[in-house]
């Protein structure tokens, strides 16, 4: 039997220590680190006592942890939209609950740029969007950081943020599904370009994460172009994914809306690497402990803003948009004395309206956006054009809702190719007349359209309108029958 020399068997008991500990060393080097995410809220402001107080024992379990958010924290509570200031109670409950940073969503924007940037100054969190431009010059918004780069534990973290564009103004440039005229002075680019300008971020951290609004559908073409990411944390189109989701190597989660669940994912790294991630929704609900600070805090903004006044009696439920767009439609007829008002199916916010009292509470949910009233004197041909170009390709539903007449939308393939336009009598519009029309605000800055005569901007659709023809009504009853109607030839 051949004897090992005193040298080799030093070596082979080296190795073989070395190969023992292995296990251990690398254990020694794995690290931890655990997001917590919400999306959409829209104002979903009871659930936070319990947020609050999750949010507490996960960080004694969990040091290591982030808690961020993927936009539209506003627009769907009135006691969050019609609060004195605009946003305010949400902004104050992210704050206690922790969160370290935010996208802005398409929402944000709803209250025009003074209220989002006093909200902006509140908020103990910071906004993260890398493809918005702000001109100092024009806008009230201040310019947000495009990303963060934070450390956990050793871990370094990169967290580019970006924002949905599914809209354009009628100039045709970029802007999020908002209201163009509350965006003046904001440029905004492609999402997924504009990110590709990041790579490099990829060399500066261990995780690199995007914080997006842009809907799952974007947050995968996302993934698929830049596969340098590790994570996305989306929001946007209200997706729930309640299992581990692989995009070309990137995972990518969301967590529904409203704070009907909070978003983990979990993060395992041996040494620089990712070797392990996870993600799993936590159903609220289910949550059965409250922070008594949190509760008293939602108590008062309740209390503060009474939204139970009754203002009219339904006599029937609204069931669906077009009813209920009717409805917003003949009040802006009626409070502007236009001959015909047009409402988008976009700003009907609600379902249904149930039989009984309808409240003050139940206007603002319908219509939570304030948007100004604006009046101008169209001919047929150029109010054919509005509705024409009204049309998504491939919809059997009207967008326009109107008041004071009735349409049928031509179309073929799809395609939009004609209207035909009554009063309500049935008898065409006469071609060489000019109507006076009343639409919100929204619809004449983002739909295109001609105008030969000057427009007029008076109060808001909300207040001045719906509120004073519910009043003055006193009962209501939906219209059955569709005003508006797409027609395939």
């Amino acid at each position: 039997m051949p004897i090992h020399k005193p040298e080799k068997m030093k070596r082979f008991c080296l190795l073989l220590l070395l190969y023992m500990l292995c296990p251990y060393a690398l254990r020694a080097e794995e690290r931890t680190l655990v997001i917590y995410s919400t999306n959409d809220m829209h104002g979903t402001i009871t659930p936070y006592d319990k947020i609050v107080r999750f949010m507490e024992e996960e960080r004694t379990k969990h040091p290591n942890t982030l808690l961020l958010s993927g936009g539209d924290m506003f627009s769907g509570n009135p006691v969050v939209d019609q609060y004195p200031q605009r946003g305010m109670p949400i902004i104050d409950l992210m704050n206690l609950t922790g969160y370290q940073y935010a996208v802005p969503g398409n929402h944000e924007f709803d209250y025009g740029q003074k209220a989002l940037e006093v909200c902006r100054e509140q908020a103990e969190f910071e906004l993260l969007c890398a493809n918005m431009q702000v001109d100092k010059d024009k806008a009230l918004l201040s310019q947000p950081q495009p990303y963060a780069l934070v450390e956990r534990d050793g871990i370094r973290i990169a967290i580019l943020g970006l924002t949905e564009t599914s809209h354009r103004r009628r100039d045709g440039s970029l802007i999020p599904g908002a209201n163009p005229m509350g965006m003046e002075g904001i440029h905004f680019e492609d999402p997924i370009e504009t990110a590709l300008k990041y790579r490099f971020l990829r060399q500066e951290c261990d995780v690199f994460i995007a914080l997006t609004h842009l809907g799952t559908d974007d947050d995968k073409k996302l993934a698929e172009a830049m596969p340098e990411l590790d994570l996305i944390i989306g929001g946007h189109s209200h997706t729930r994914i309640s299992r581990t989701q692989l995009t070309n190597g990137v995972l990518i989660a969301q967590a529904e809306e409203k704070l009907n669940y909070i978003n983990k994912v979990t993060l395992t790294l041996g040494g620089k690497t990712i070797t392990e991630r996870k993600t799993e929704l936590i159903k609220v609900e289910t949550l059965e402990k409250a922070d008594p600070t949190a509760t008293s805090l939602i108590q008062k903004f309740h209390q503060e803003m009474p939204l139970n006044k009754p203002l009219a009696e339904v006599h029937a439920q609204f069931d669906g948009t077009q009813p209920l767009g009717m409805l917003m439609a003949d009040a802006l007829n009626s409070f502007c004395g236009t001959d015909f008002a047009f409402q988008n199916s976009g700003g009907v916010r609600i379902k249904e309206l149930p039989k009984g009292a309808i409240t003050l509470g139940d206007v603002y949910r319908l219509d939570p956006f304030k948007n100004q009233i604006v009046t101008l004197e169209m001919t047929p041909d150029e109010i054919r054009i509005l509705l024409m170009n009204s049309h998504q390709k491939g919809s059997q539903k009207a967008d326009l809702l109107p008041a004071g007449m009735k349409y049928t939308l031509h179309t073929h393939n799809g395609e939009a190719i004609g209207v035909t336009m009554t009063d309500m009598q049935g008898k065409p519009l006469d071609e060489n007349k000019r109507y006076k029309v009343s639409m919100n605000g929204y619809i004449a800055a983002s739909y295109r359209f001609d105008e030969s005569i000057p427009r007029q901007e008076m109060e808001t659709t909300t207040d001045a309108a719906l509120i004073k023809y519910l009043k003055q009504m006193g009962k209501i009853t939906p219209q059955r029958r569709s005003r508006a109607i797409v027609m395939e030839e």
